[in-house]
């Protein structure tokens, strides 16, 4: 883990899974944005403070997943910090189970309970909603940025960095996985509305660190949204069950997943068939006892 100064009072842990950040809310206190993907990441992130003379003041969550509040709760234990999330977010982190229930629709099998999965339950104390948000006196900006997650934030520090959760991936990332793990596809086509404000200067990607070129990146991910979401309705011109459009799916884009990413991916592709149904666009057809696919005439 490597600590980057990235303006005058923002910072970056940056490492090989979820990246988070830090600003100073004045000599002493910090605020984290995202924890880690577990205590042992979390003791690192400590060690760093500590070598800096910083106390964490507090933890805002961009979103619940696993990478990015997987530290909650030793950082919680050890420091007494509060915990920033909104309402959708801080039902997930407080009821960790319902990661693995949302991704498997049921009691999740032990695949899908790991700590990349499930992290350990932590204590929201502050619920926050889109606009300012005041910690120690200081302004920040929180940026409804859905899709990834349904109640996903970005957090725009005084400094002007957007750190983005993962409402973004990097062109590096996206040349080997072409396509983005969604739970909502109108909610992520309302982020990367979201994302085009003139309130910040830098955007920073968990996956990928900060962008080179704000405009770029955003377009990148649309564009590739916008051609999964058309791979999608051309493979359902004829009925297909949901496992065999992501099997269709895998082919067309000549990726290899694992059972991990499977199951993310399912999630995915059935988010881009509910929006198709929803958009009236395609419908949903019973066949042999089993919901299928198809676009309308």
């Amino acid at each position: 883990m490597r600590l980057q100064q990235l303006a005058e009072r923002t910072y970056a842990v940056e490492s090989d899974f979820a990246s988070l950040g830090i600003y100073l809310l004045d000599k002493k206190h910090c605020l984290l944005i995202d924890s880690g993907h577990s205590a042992a990441q979390a003791r690192e992130i400590l060690r760093i403070l500590d070598e800096q003379g910083w106390v964490a003041h507090a933890i805002l969550n961009t979103h619940s997943h696993a990478d990015h509040c997987g530290g909650n709760r030793w950082l919680q234990d050890s420091a007494g910090c509060d915990i920033y999330a909104t309402p959708l977010e801080a039902a997930f982190i407080e009821n960790p189970v319902l990661l693995p229930y949302s991704t498997y629709s049921a009691y999740p099998p032990k695949l899908l309970m790991g700590k990349f999965f499930m992290p350990q339950p932590s204590k929201v104390t502050r619920k926050i909603e889109e606009g300012p948000l005041i910690i120690k006196d200081i302004i920040f900006q929180v940026l409804p940025l859905p899709g990834h997650s349904l109640g996903q934030v970005g957090l725009i520090t005084p400094d002007g960095i957007l750190f983005a959760g993962d409402s973004l991936v990097s062109e590096q990332i996206l040349g080997t996985l072409p396509f983005v793990f969604l739970c909502d596809v109108a909610g992520q086509l309302s982020a990367l509305d979201n994302l085009h404000t003139e309130g910040y200067q830098y955007l920073y990607l968990s996956h990928g660190g900060l962008a080179e070129d704000n405009t770029a990146t955003i377009n990148l991910n649309r564009n590739v949204l916008m051609k999964n979401i058309a791979l999608v309705e051309k493979i359902i011109t004829h009925p297909h069950s949901l496992e065999s459009v992501v099997s269709q799916f895998t082919i067309h884009q000549r990726v290899t997943v694992n059972r991990n990413h499977y199951f993310r991916l399912s999630n995915t592709i059935a988010s881009i068939l509910a929006y198709l149904v929803n958009q009236g666009r395609a419908a949903i057809v019973m066949l042999e006892n089993t919901p299928h696919y198809r676009t309308r005439a």
